[in-house]
């Protein structure tokens, strides 16, 4: 019995550390995301909307960025280039085209008050036509749980035997929509294959949510456990989950939820799959923005 248990255990031990060692590789080598695995509970976290000047280059743009708030003690643990040209839009937000996202760490919350009233910080923001914050207030230990979280999801799906999402399955398209739908897949080919220059291999969303009402949240929890059911088949998930606080506008978001996926490709042969347009309509919120984005940190 005790040797049993011992086997047990010691399988245990290496499901869960093949886990973080997988995600630890993933967020390093693919995401190109710095944050620790487990930090202080006093950390703050900054997620920032750019939007650059016209003419002003991306790489360039998002790069000085990074610096200078790095030149003020902050950690950037990621920056992502805007994939798509009108990701879901919240109504709380100025309504731009934003073009780039970076997410930093602060020391605590004081430290980003400090900071941004800095005439360095004012100047920094004054290079571009818009720069958009958000705060984002995270449990210590929330990255680990969420890991053993979609472990169990992944594990259950083995257990299951039922089949993987992926290979997507394509929806059907009516005759009467062939040539609409075929100008719009020429279009995702176009984004597919401009945003693989700079990452082949991750896409990562960034969401502010603002939880609606109680069937609003109940149909939304449904899509989301389909979406956090494929996404463990993969590998992928949430790496960023925290209590949205307002930092600009007096806004009311509920959480900020950043999620990754393998590839835009893999996005764009998802979202013309059956399995999605089958649960899209469950995913309702009082107020969202839903950015897809693409690593760009390494390029800096």
């Amino acid at each position: 019995m005790l040797i049993t248990v011992c086997v047990l255990v010691s399988l245990v031990v290496l499901i869960v550390g093949s886990q973080l060692w997988n995600h630890s590789q993933l967020r390093r080598g693919v995401l190109f995301d710095r944050q620790d695995l487990l930090h202080s509970a006093d950390v703050f976290h900054v997620v920032s909307a750019l939007k650059l000047k016209p003419g002003q280059e991306l790489l360039e743009g998002v790069g000085r960025y990074v610096k200078g708030v790095e030149q003020q003690g902050a950690e950037v643990i990621y920056a992502g280039k805007v994939a798509f040209p009108k990701p879901r839009k919240s109504r709380q937000m100025p309504d731009l085209e934003w073009e780039a996202f970076v997410v930093s760490q602060y020391a605590t919350r004081d430290a980003w008050e400090t900071a941004v009233v800095s005439t360095n910080y004012t100047g920094l923001k004054n290079e571009f036509t818009r720069v958009w914050s958000l705060g984002m207030q995270r449990k210590a230990g929330l990255n680990f749980v969420v890991l053993l979280y979609m472990l169990q999801r992944r594990v259950r799906h083995i257990l299951s035997g039922n089949a993987a999402t992926y290979p997507f399955e394509p929806v059907e398209v009516p005759a009467e929509r062939s040539l609409q739908v075929t100008a719009q897949r020429e279009l995702l080919d176009e984004i597919v294959a401009e945003n693989e220059a700079f990452s082949e291999d991750a896409l990562v969303i960034i969401n502010f949510q603002k939880f609606g009402d109680a069937r609003q949240r109940s149909a939304n929890s449904k899509y989301g456990d389909s979406m956090m059911s494929m996404l463990s088949e993969v590998g992928h998930g949430p790496v960023h989950i925290g209590r949205a606080i307002s930092l600009e506008d007096d806004v009311d978001f509920d959480q900020v939820a950043i999620v990754s996926y393998p590839g835009i490709k893999y996005f764009a042969e998802m979202v013309q799959s059956k399995f999605y347009t089958s649960i899209f309509g469950g995913k309702q919120l009082g107020d969202d923005l839903s950015a897809p984005t693409v690593p760009i940190l390494q390029h800096l």
